[in-house]
């Protein structure tokens, strides 16, 4: 299979004609059938792929990983490319959601018009779905630390926003003949729950690579936690690649450099990883 990166935080220097912006989406070529996972910020997934000569027309199957801006920016232009992909999204993931760590709480939910030709293609998922080049997990249970930084992101309409629990979170699961490659979104449910949770449906299953953003902000994240963290994904993940972007930021991405050595990279827009 092939991963290429299409929106990311990260430029690739060498190649200047890919767009840079916060967010993520990843296109997987699976062996039978491609996946679009996610879709940035608005005005860079078209252009960015189109760059990367990837037809998003022939996408098969999108998965919403969570339903912030970052994410689903680029839903109504994936949308107007492709007519036939089916939408797969966790319930409520198109709820209001709400960040109140600058200021006045600021909007950065999903902003898509659900009615008309969208609604039959999207499909809600609650629970493990084997869609067999893929798997798509749900929300990951599990009492290990989340994201210091979802005490600053909420839901629901004003006047009555509650915090944020991402219940809606999707991880995509794609087998190898190494083992599962796992993309996540942001894994504001916590990146440790999630290996826990691949764990428990996956026994005896290694993990080739972990792949996507962490919500690790450096501003919230103290030294000791994010010492710990890498120390326990480090013993659960023992011959895996961890390739981390987005809302990684450096302290974590240095700590992930010096726990997996060459194990460990950084993900940028128009990166292509083979597996």
């Amino acid at each position: 299979m092939t991963l290429t990166t299409l929106v990311e935080d990260r430029a690739d220097p060498d190649n200047p004609a890919v767009r840079a912006i916060p967010g993520f989406a990843l296109h997987a070529a699976l062996e039978k059938n491609s996946v679009l996972y996610d879709f940035g910020d608005s005005g860079a997934l078209i252009p960015n792929a189109d760059a990367m000569k990837i037809d998003l027309a022939d996408v098969d199957t999108a998965v919403l990983s969570h339903g912030h801006h970052h994410h689903s920016g680029g839903l109504a232009e994936f949308l107007e490319c492709n007519t036939r992909a089916t939408i797969l999204h966790g319930r409520g993931a198109f709820m209001p959601r709400w960040r109140i760590a600058e200021g006045p709480a600021r909007n950065v939910g999903a902003s898509l018009d659900l009615s008309g030709d969208i609604v039959p293609r999207l499909q809600a998922v609650d629970s493990l779905d084997n869609r067999g080049g893929f798997i798509i997990l749900p929300a990951a249970p599990g009492f290990q630390g989340r994201p210091a930084d979802n005490t600053f992101l909420l839901t629901g309409r004003r006047g009555s926003r509650i915090p944020d629990d991402f219940t809606d979170e999707l991880t995509l699961l794609l087998p190898s003949d190494s083992g599962l490659v796992v993309v996540t979104g942001c894994a504001h449910r916590g990146i440790l729950n999630i290996i826990d949770q691949i764990t428990a449906y996956f026994a005896g299953q290694p993990v080739a690579a972990l792949i996507g953003g962490f919500h690790l902000l450096d501003e919230r994240e103290s030294p000791d936690n994010l010492k710990q963290l890498a120390e326990k994904l480090a013993a659960a993940l023992p011959r895996a690649r961890i390739i981390a972007g987005h809302c990684t930021e450096t302290k974590a991405l240095d700590l992930f450099g010096s726990t997996f050595g060459e194990r460990f990279s950084t993900l940028f827009a128009g990166k292509r990883l083979s597996f």
